[in-house]
């Protein structure tokens, strides 16, 4: 297949920020926590013409799968609906890029797809028809694709969470093929039967929503188990072989999943650690709402003061670590509620978010205020961006684009980033390249496979 991308150089110009301004509901005397981180990914994606962007060898693709994340991780908020239904709208025009057309067709972007229709309130009956014909005799979702056969655990843990919220009975061979993926120590591994079985914690927590929703106790109790084995003093969750420090993205996928297997108080600590990596009113307003990926790079932003900008890393960290402030699974995850979100108000109280300083096992929430609103919105990285007096980010900057033509599959794989905070896409395949991977980290940032 071919894929047609816009690359954007000099996004967000004052017109698109306006209107979203207009879009940004009053905050309460207090904007809570996922308000705040709802606010940031709907500024982000309005700012970047409804949907979120990979970057490799210099130009710019749409990155579908971290775009379906920021809007599950906005609706799970009940803010947001203006927002999501554009973004739904630009996922339902451009999909086919994502989870193939034709003979191409890639199980876990079209699970993921499939679950962000259901999430939506749009038509999925036939994304489902088609995902259901993927799955082979041993209960496997794979891919059918010139280029091989790329499926792995995420998607396969997808394709469940889709099946499930779809009504229909969920194929037990199906279940069966995910339970078969768990390891010795409770985790699960990323790549599908693989000889040697190292556990992932991200691709733990995936498998135990998928499994939690279709009964499978034991085995989820024992992946909480060996998370529980992944969460440090701080609360903070290491991820996987190449994403190994405590980190946000793997702190709120971990914290649904210590939530889904009761223990509540492992979900507890996940939420606090997110929680301290929140921006609050001493970032400068770009920043406002945005989850660090971890401690060092929230430091390096409060250090920079009025200097910090808003980069690919919190783009990347936010959708998932923000779930760790609504514990909401993606089997619960429906668009609804205001249509506004619901900016920090930091008009009498500038310092309210942590400093550099802030210990990472505080309780205390970084994005609380008690004063009345004053609208905040984000830029794009490329972006041109001061912040007025009121607290309100404003770009000078243009729009162009330049077409390019990528021939294979599109993005279908979610992983880690370089070590500079970008996306390492590594994995694309096609007559090119195969892009690999897409996360938020430091020296890898996130991981988001599907």
């Amino acid at each position: 297949m071919t894929l047609l991308t816009t690359a954007r150089a000099g996004f967000a110009g004052t017109a698109t920020l306006a209107a979203f301004a207009l879009a940004i509901a009053p905050a309460h005397a207090a904007t809570t926590p996922d308000d705040a981180a709802s606010a940031f990914m709907a500024g982000q994606l309005a700012a970047k013409g409804n949907y979120l962007n990979a970057e490799f060898g210099g130009e710019s693709y749409p990155d579908y799968g971290l775009t379906i994340d920021a809007l599950l991780g906005v609706a799970g908020t009940g803010t947001g609906t203006a927002q999501i239904s554009k973004t739904a709208d630009w996922l339902v025009a451009n999909g086919t890029s994502y989870y193939g057309a034709g003979s191409e067709a890639y199980a876990g972007s079209l699970a993921k797809q499939v679950v962000m229709l259901q999430a939506t309130g749009r038509p999925s009956g036939a994304l489902l028809t088609k995902l259901k014909s993927m799955q082979t005799a041993a209960g496997r979702f794979s891919d059918k694709s010139e280029y091989g056969d790329y499926s792995n655990t995420i998607g396969q843990s997808w394709a469940l969470i889709a099946l499930k919220r779809s009504g229909e009975a969920v194929p037990t061979k199906a279940i069966d093929f995910l339970v078969a993926q768990q390891c010795a120590d409770g985790g699960f591994r990323l790549e599908l039967g693989a000889a040697k079985c190292t556990s992932d914690s991200d691709v733990t927590s995936f498998a135990v929503q998928a499994l939690a929703a279709n009964g499978r106790t034991t085995a989820v109790s024992k992946a909480a188990g060996y998370l529980a084995t992944q969460q440090v003093a701080s609360g903070g969750v290491r991820g996987g072989t190449s994403t190994e420090s405590p980190n946000s993205n793997s702190a709120g996928l971990a914290a649904v999943a210590f939530t889904l297997a009761g223990r509540t108080d492992n979900a507890a600590k996940a939420k606090a650690f997110v929680k301290t990596l929140q921006f609050g009113c001493s970032a400068p307003a770009a920043l406002r709402g945005a989850i660090a990926y971890d401690k060092p790079a929230f430091d390096a932003k409060i250090a920079a003061g009025s200097r910090a900008v808003v980069t690919d890393q919190e783009t990347r960290a936010t959708p998932q670590a923000m779930l760790a402030l609504t514990l909401t699974p993606y089997v619960r995850t429906i668009a609804g509620g205001s249509a506004g979100v619901a900016a920090l108000d930091c008009g009498t109280n500038p310092t309210s978010s942590p400093t550099a300083t802030a210990s990472p096992s505080s309780t205390s929430s970084p994005s609380s205020s008690t004063s009345t609103t004053t609208s905040s919105t984000t830029s794009s990285t490329t972006s041109s961006t001061t912040t007025t007096s009121a607290g309100t980010a404003t770009t000078s900057s243009t729009m162009s684009s330049t077409t390019s033509i990528v021939t294979g599959p599109p993005v279908v794989t979610d992983g880690p980033t370089s070590s500079d905070g970008g996306a390492d896409l590594g994995v694309l395949a096609g007559v090119g390249a195969f892009f690999a991977s897409i996360g938020a980290g430091a020296v890898a940032h996130g991981r988001r496979r599907r």
